[in-house]
């Protein structure tokens, strides 16, 4: 499993509200991989301190560790309080996001993405070259204010790998559409009933693997190699 840990809040429904809490990463199948869950009255620092300090118990905290999120304050705060080696990372669709809400520059998400996934950096300095042509204060935003080394795959100071988004919560969010208006209890009996059937599924389906590789990566091995 990668190193790599994206963070996130849904808001609950129920008549008691709330924010459900999660951390997710990614197994060799690059399939969602639940870290922890919890229950708080809302997205503030105290709530993240208190998360992130449970989980921190089961996952550790080492400078090979990515934490993803958006680039709330009580994130941030609560990540810089309770982690001393771990890298932040910001998702790079919430700031795109904010990118197009701020400057109303839509076209110029196609030179974002190809910088965000830059391997060298000689290929992103020429992607921001881009964006500063047409927006400077685009490109000042992502430099100063946001930073190269929060969002952008090869200034990125650990490995966050080919994971720049925290799109991997929104299928734990879906799963959980309906659940979000039940009592607390019954939320987490049905995450409970998720989780148990996934790893189960999981299971029945690793044990069937005769290839070296997972399912997945075999498969974008055999087609980068049919590409050749």
């Amino acid at each position: 499993m990668r190193k790599v840990v994206g963070i996130d809040g849904t808001f609950l429904k129920g008549q008691y509200r709330g924010v459900l809490l999660v951390a997710t990463a990614q197994d060799g199948n690059g399939q969602c991989y639940p870290l922890a869950w919890g229950i708080v009255d809302s997205e503030n620092e105290d709530a993240w301190t208190w998360f992130l300090t449970q989980m921190k118990e089961v996952i550790g905290d080492t400078d090979e560790l990515a934490l993803i999120s958006d680039r709330a304050p009580s994130i941030k705060k609560a990540i810089s309080t309770v982690f001393e080696k771990a890298h932040h990372g910001a998702c790079a669709w919430h700031v795109a996001q904010n990118i197009k809400n701020k400057f109303k520059c839509a076209d110029i998400m196609g030179s974002y993405w190809s910088a965000v996934n830059a391997y060298r950096c000689e290929d992103f300095a020429g992607y921001m070259i881009e964006i500063s042509h047409r927006y400077p204060r685009v490109a000042e935003y992502l430099e100063n204010e946001v930073g190269f080394e929060k969002w952008s795959r090869c200034h990125y100071p650990g490995l966050r790998y080919n994971i720049t988004t925290t799109n991997m919560i929104e299928s734990l969010n879906n799963m959980l559409v309906n659940a979000r208006d039940f009592p607390y209890v019954a939320l987490l009996d049905v995450i409970q009933e998720k989780m148990s059937k996934w790893w189960n599924d999981r299971r029945i389906v690793a044990m069937a693997i005769t290839a070296p590789l997972t399912p997945s990566r075999e498969s974008r091995v055999q087609a980068t190699l049919c590409a050749i």
